[in-house]
């Protein structure tokens, strides 16, 4: 089966905080067409903060579990720390990624996927990826994120969340919650939405303004 797959390496980094379906959509496809798959787990240093607040275990043990017919060397999951922060995109970056894919592989993917609203393209030199395919999904076709995932575990709103995420990982809610839940500035946004009526539009009203403030700050260490 392998010998008539197009690619030898596909790649698909991203923060996975936590898998979601949209996930799912990136990944089925490098599967089909490459011979391997090397995911990369951004921000693996992270965790209890407010963009990445699971451990980078509970991370990817999740997308494992998606996978579970998926042999470890078929599909391949890997950390990858970020340089300074997740909005970190100078020019060491892509050359920071590219030697950490050819580390884990001893070279680099032939095949990239990712969403439209992301140029992981433009992290690397035309000579990196002169001879590295792209297949680049629309997201608006399922217009999920995790931070959205993260906000029906808040507001304890299950049946939107299984709408979202993979059944394989439905038995994992009560322990992603509880993590969730033990993360203080969660904790926190949790106690402001106390006196509301707890829906998915509270939650992003208060999140925004957490999320503002940590993305200023994290680009004034960058720039």
């Amino acid at each position: 089966m392998d010998d008539k797959k197009i690619y030898n390496l596909g790649l698909i980094c991203g923060r996975f905080g936590h898998i979601h379906l949209g996930h799912i959509s990136l990944i089925k496809p490098s599967l089909l067409l490459c011979k391997r798959t090397l995911i990369l787990v951004g921000s693996a240093q992270e965790s209890k903060t407010l963009r990445n607040p699971f451990t980078i275990d509970t991370r990817i043990n999740a997308i494992k579990k998606c996978f579970p017919n998926t042999s470890e060397e078929t599909l391949i999951i890997k950390k990858l720390n970020d340089l300074t922060n997740e909005f970190d995109f100078s020019v060491d970056w892509g050359g920071y990624v590219k030697q950490t894919v050819e580390k884990y592989m001893g070279q680099f993917a032939d095949f990239m996927v990712y969403g439209n609203d992301e140029s992981r393209d433009k992290w690397f030199t035309n000579v990196d990826i002169s001879c590295t395919s792209k297949l680049i999904l629309p997201r608006d076709l399922l217009p999920i994120s995790a931070t959205m995932l993260r906000g029906f575990l808040l507001i304890d709103d299950k049946k939107s969340w299984e709408k979202y995420t993979p059944e394989l990982i439905h038995d994992m809610y009560d322990d992603l919650r509880i993590e969730l839940l033990n993360v203080p500035i969660y904790s926190q946004i949790y106690n402001e939405l106390s006196n509301s009526s707890k829906n998915i539009n509270d939650f992003f009203n208060v999140y925004e303004v957490y999320e503002k403030k940590d993305k200023e700050e994290k680009l004034s260490k960058i720039l």
